[in-house]
């Protein structure tokens, strides 16, 4: 009697809100992602190339739109829509600055990572370095990205999406803790079952679901509003003319609290503080391209689909929200001024009909899952290929490695589950991933392209970044509360350079890489230019290796092309129709210089 009381009360808070026939269309989701990982778990266990690297045969749609997906976690559109009501459209230059970083990928690396044929990108370490330094830092990185840095990351994807059942769903704190570790458990089982294949299988799904929510929404909040030339109005109304065209403006006017943020932003945190040879999961997906030609293009179609398809309509549902504010139940009201992230989904609660509301919140699961479970696979090939199998068991079965892959898998979800418990901000846990790679992402450019740089380059720009972020969000706030921290971005004018700094040094005053690994590298990669002279001259044909100068031409093109897209996309839907037909023109002449150059491409299998 007490049971059917306690599921009685739980079936009426779950229908609170979402409606049966919502639930419905969630649960008709998750066997379909079910569905796909059963499907692909065959392949999966055929070694360990297949269930980390999708056998080498994927499409560069396939690819390039599961790379998407995973950067499509339920955190994203609260994030950015948070900060649009919390402080404008401006404060996107966060993740927008990475337009030049992102497409150094396409252009410099994306061909680099296919031609150096290994599992992962940690496993370059010993492909590109020599000695025992080398082995240790393959180990170190290994634990250090597979563990910490996933569990940071599965931590604030649990946090955005226990935020999205609490106040979608209105489950109370226990409820929403047992329907987290549902839909956590539900991703690691996929997962396991069907290794990358079914990850990239289940992403493609996943990205347009999520696309179609997200649009769906904001189109229903705009046209609730009155449209948007109902928009600013709005804006003015509730915050002023000043603070409405703060709110709304791309870039931020010189003097406001965001400009300072914003040029550290554009001029330092793109190339300094992040993955920019787009090592990591993006690596993952080049790695199992088909070839060097499906690689490029499906990292291409990341970025376009990156920075022109996603944010506006997270942007639109973030500032309908702003105007609505006034209008919503004083309870909404203080919930969102507490915490901006909650915006959205208040939106979603207020606006989408039956049916529609299902089908969002099942979109919500399928971002989720989607970067859920390629941090469980990336993470779990860095303990596998790069720990137990280099240093433990090295001559392993298939089946014992894909056995292994399985609990290791399992044991990062356990630490993200961990994690998640101690995270209370998305954008906090933003800022710790920048802080890590800070000084070491320079690192990650010149050790394909100057052959001088080492092992202890990399454990000099890892450690000190480590160093740094212990000192100034730990050490001092506890030991030295009198004295201020550099609050982010600007930390890193003091971290970048004390990271470079430190890895610079150990360059010049350790040995060098072994001359014959080198030649070896060189030979098997053919990245080229003028820093690998010296090397090159060893090398039969490398006076036909084109290098890194002769991308510079269609990097321009492309970066113009995206960032003239996204502005004048804004700017159409924002009320101005002839800057936004002029940055749109130019857009597309710049993607008809990058298709003339990509045509004129000699790739190789």
């Amino acid at each position: 009697m007490w049971r059917e009381l306690r599921m009685e009360q739980l079936w009426e808070t779950m229908t609170q809100y979402v409606a049966p026939l919502d639930w419905a269309i969630i649960v008709a989701y998750l066997m379909v992602a079910l569905g796909l990982g059963l499907y692909h778990m065959k392949k999966a266990q055929s070694g360990l190339d297949d269930y980390f690297a999708s056998g080498r045969s994927a499409s560069w749609w396939l690819l390039g739109t599961s790379m998407v997906a995973t950067t499509f976690a339920a955190d994203t559109p609260l994030a950015v829509s948070g900060w649009v009501i919390g402080s404008g459209i401006s404060n996107n230059w966060y993740w927008w600055c990475w337009v030049m970083g992102t497409m150094l990928g396409v252009f410099f690396f994306s061909r680099l990572w296919r031609r150096a044929e290994v599992l992962t990108d940690n496993e370059l370490t010993e492909l590109r370095y020599s000695g025992p330094e080398a082995g240790f830092l393959r180990g170190f990185r290994a634990i250090y990205f597979g563990i910490l840095y996933n569990c940071i990351v599965i931590g604030w994807v649990n946090l955005a999406m226990t935020k999205i059942l609490m106040y979608t769903v209105g489950l109370n704190e226990n409820q929403k803790m047992y329907a987290l570790f549902f839909c956590f458990g539900f991703s690691l089982l996929y997962t396991v079952l069907s290794g990358l294949s079914g990850v990239m299988a289940t992403d493609f799904v996943q990205f347009i679901m999520a696309m179609f929510g997200s649009i769906f929404l904001a189109i229903v909040a705009v046209r609730h509003i009155g449209g948007l030339d109902a928009i600013m109005p709005g804006l003015v109304a509730n915050y002023g003319g000043a603070r409405a065209a703060e709110m709304t403006a791309m870039f931020p006017a010189r003097g406001s609290d965001m400009f300072a943020m914003v040029l550290v932003f554009i001029t330092l945190q793109w190339w300094s503080a992040g993955n920019t040879d787009s090592g990591g999961y993006l690596a993952q997906r080049m790695i199992a391209a088909k070839n060097e030609k499906h690689s490029f293009l499906g990292m291409l179609w990341f970025n376009v689909t990156f920075y022109c398809l996603r944010p506006w309509p997270w942007i639109l549902v973030g500032l309908c929200a702003a105007v609505m504010l006034p209008n919503l139940d004083p309870s909404v009201q203080a919930t969102i001024a507490a915490d901006p992230e909650t915006g959205y989904i208040f939106m979603m609660r207020q606006f989408l009909p039956v049916g529609m509301l299902g089908l969002v919140v099942a979109s919500f699961f399928a971002a989720y899952m989607s970067t859920i479970d390629t941090h469980l696979n990336w993470g779990a090939s860095y303990l596998v290929n790069d720990v137990y199998k280099r240093f433990i068991v090295r001559d392993g079965t298939d089946k014992h490695y894909i056995a292994v892959s399985w609990v290791s898998t399992m044991f990062i979800a356990v630490c993200g589950a961990i994690v998640s418990l101690h995270m209370d901000s998305i954008r906090e846990a933003w800022y710790i991933i920048a802080k890590v790679y800070s000084g070491l992402a320079v690192i990650y450019i010149l050790r394909w392209f100057w052959w001088r740089i080492n092992a202890w380059s990399e454990i000099g720009a890892m450690g000190a970044s480590i160093a740094c972020l212990l000192v100034t969000s730990v050490i001092m706030p506890r030991y030295f509360p009198g004295i201020t921290v550099p609050v982010f971005p600007f930390i890193l004018l003091y971290i970048v350079p004390i990271s470079l700094g430190v890895a610079l040094l150990l360059t010049f005053i350790t040995p060098p890489v072994r001359e014959e690994k080198l030649v070896a590298f060189y030979s098997k990669v053919r990245p080229g230019g003028m820093g690998w002279a010296r090397i090159a001259k060893q090398v039969p044909g490398s006076d036909k290796d084109t290098g890194p100068l002769a991308a510079v031409p269609g990097y321009l093109l492309a970066v113009v092309a995206v960032y003239c897209a996204l502005f004048g996309v804004g700017k159409l839907l924002l009320g101005a129709p002839r800057l936004g037909m002029v940055l749109c023109g130019v857009s597309v002449l710049c993607s008809w210089g990058v298709w003339v150059y990509v045509s004129r491409l000699k790739w190789t299998d």
